[in-house]
């Protein structure tokens, strides 16, 4: 059966925008301000205003506090960064994977290119060295943590995924893909339940307590395109993926062999740029993704922005977009804070950081 496909919607969404000066701006940016800052929807147009994300939640019957969003951006060059864990790494070292402990904050797992699976301080020490590859043909992809079951999982670049306990004793070492496994993710309500992701066009759901080999997972789930991504939803009720070309999914974890629901959206995947991937909010039930406009997309548009897009995750439907033009570039990966009050967003090398005003400096 095929997977049902939500109608796209022609009405554009309110935009967040930071003011820009006119000498600053390319010249993209240069165009009438009707054909930048005006949306028009049916018989009606308006201008962006200084409306925020979690303002236009309202219609979601969502009631936070604070009703505007901080829109300076707080830029964090990583190459200038006090970090000595991230320094001398190089760019055949870059980081793909990153978990706090959850057995101690001050501390986090780190998944890399240099090939290991690693916990490691903030004052630059790697505590302990839980999977290491001797040569540069091999590495780690990504990582997840279970502080319930205290076990940490991490795929690599061939396919392999790892189930260690956090006293690094390796419990099994199997191959569960083809290729390279972009993702993997336990399940926060039951963390027995294991979503791997990988290049070969496949999701497959695992029962950790029953996985004998390749063969043992529970679902495989098709793609049309290579998967960047599979995160389950806070309640662990749903299982969202982003593939390497313009479809996010949503599938139910009750009813795995459902057609899912798409999304339509423009990610495709690019070499040299980190491969965006969708998340949820941690509180309410919202899809956030960067954007990367393509003149190939179906509803694309000229002077199409590189923003941040929100969705509802029942609907499908756009509810806001993020944006701002003195940081106009891609947006790979969006990551809320467990309120679910600032959302931190990685450009290149830049880490933009949007959060709540505090109440009472500006009405």
């Amino acid at each position: 059966m095929a997977p049902r496909k939500r109608p796209e919607t022609r009405k554009t969404p309110e935009v967040v925008v930071c003011p820009k000066s006119k000498r600053n701006r390319s010249p993209r940016e240069q165009e009438p301000e009707a054909k930048k800052l005006c949306v028009k929807g049916p018989g009606s147009s308006r201008r962006f205003d200084s409306g925020c994300l979690w303002a236009g939640l309202a219609s979601l019957q969502v009631p936070p506090p604070c009703r505007s969003v901080v829109r300076a951006l707080h830029h964090h060059k990583l190459g200038k960064a006090a970090w000595p864990s991230l320094q001398q790494i190089g760019a055949g070292g870059s980081i793909t994977g990153l978990k706090f402990n959850p057995l101690n904050t001050n501390q986090f797992f780190t998944s890399s290119m240099e090939g290991t699976t690693r916990l490691q301080d903030f004052q630059g020490n790697t505590l302990q060295v839980f999977t290491s590859y001797s040569t540069y043909d091999f590495w780690f992809c990504s990582l997840d943590v279970s502080a319930k079951s205290r076990v940490v999982v991490t795929g690599d670049n061939v396919g392999h995924v790892i189930l260690l306990n956090m006293d690094g004793r390796e419990l099994w070492n199997l191959r569960m893909h083809k290729k390279k496994v972009t993702h993997v993710a336990l399940n926060p309500c039951c963390d027995w339940l294991l979503a791997t992701a990988s290049v070969d066009q496949t999701v497959k759901i695992w029962d950790l307590r029953q996985v004998k080999g390749k063969s043992s997972f529970l679902y495989s789930l098709p793609h049309r395109h290579p998967v960047n991504a599979a995160h389950f939803s806070p309640d662990g009720a749903q299982l969202l993926t982003t593939d390497q070309k313009s479809e996010i999914r949503v599938y139910s974890a009750s009813q795995w062999d459902c057609p899912p629901s798409l999304i339509p959206h423009p990610h495709r995947h690019f070499q040299h740029l980190t491969p965006i991937k969708a998340a949820w909010h941690p509180r309410y039930h919202l899809i956030v993704v960067g954007r990367y406009p393509d003149p190939n997309f179906k509803s694309c548009t000229p002077y199409e922005l590189r923003t941040i897009d929100v969705f509802d995750g029942s609907s499908g439907k756009l509810m806001h977009q993020l944006y701002d033009p003195e940081s106009s570039g891609i947006i790979s990966l969006n990551e809320f804070n467990p309120m679910g009050d600032t959302l931190a967003s990685v450009m290149g090398y830049h880490i933009l950081i949007w959060s709540r005003e505090e109440a009472g400096m500006r009405k």
